[in-house]
């Protein structure tokens, strides 16, 4: 990714110790970079450049009321 298409606020998959994570970019760093809060465990980790960051998360489906109502009924318990 490159460092002008960086939203802080957003959520991205992000390489950390080996592995691809989502996180939460949360403020930027002074002397550049980002900092952010990895899901998988809840630290705050800083992301120091962008080639890090793989790509934008995909955002959880919404569905409405009368959807979710209806995904419900169907369940048997």
């Amino acid at each position: 990714m490159k460092k002008n298409d960086i939203k802080v606020g957003a959520t991205y998959l992000v390489k950390v110790s080996g592995t691809l994570t989502k996180v939460r970019l949360t403020r930027e760093h002074a002397r550049g970079g980002w900092y952010g809060t990895n899901f998988a465990t809840g630290r705050e980790i800083r992301i120091r450049t962008a080639a890090r960051l793989r790509s934008e998360a995909p955002s959880a489906q919404q569905i409405s009321p009368d959807e979710a109502r209806r995904l419900v009924d169907e369940i048997e318990f």
